[in-house]
């Protein structure tokens, strides 16, 4: 059982990891959706019930539950995120124009897929701490992502698919 002031720590954490992304989605035109905030929210109902309880059984449950809030809130906004990038990578793949093109968002495109596929196995529900590496991760490749359409000179923000040159 984590101390009050360990699972304050995991909150701010929470809200340090949730503004960078939220920021991201902004940044980038994405839809942040209501996930986020939902389970905030619930997180702090249940860091009021862990404050007020009595027994270690029901400290340790709301404990779990704040966790479990937490962790599902920063997964949500990372695999919008990422499935966002993700679509956008495959429209410039389509419209490629050359070989290379294709190529270069092809090797875009697998580290999206690895990336999908750690944020799926990642089952440290119960740390927030676990997803703080996959979002530097999930940055790095937003960067490389935005390089690459400017390099083939193609609108990274946008609302509908890329067209052929």
């Amino acid at each position: 059982m984590e101390s009050i002031e360990a699972i304050a720590e995991n909150i701010e954490e929470y809200v340090r990891l949730t503004s960078q992304l939220e920021m991201t989605c902004n940044w980038y035109a994405i839809d942040f959706g209501a996930s986020p905030l939902y389970n905030f929210r619930d997180a702090l109902s249940h860091y009021i019930l862990y404050y007020e309880a009595t027994d270690d059984e029901s400290r340790i449950s709301q404990e779990a539950s704040i966790n479990e809030h937490l962790f599902r809130g920063t997964k949500d906004i990372c695999v919008l995120i990422l499935y966002e990038m993700k679509k956008r990578t495959l429209d410039a793949f389509i419209a490629a124009n050359t070989r290379k093109e294709e190529q270069d968002f092809r090797k875009l495109l697998h580290e999206y897929k690895k990336l999908e596929l750690e944020i799926r196995r990642n089952t440290e529900s119960t740390i927030i701490r676990s997803l703080t590496a996959f979002v530097e991760k999930l940055n790095v490749t937003i960067e490389n992502t935005k390089n690459l359409f400017q390099q083939y000179q193609i609108p990274f923000i946008y609302t509908s698919k890329v067209q052929k040159k």
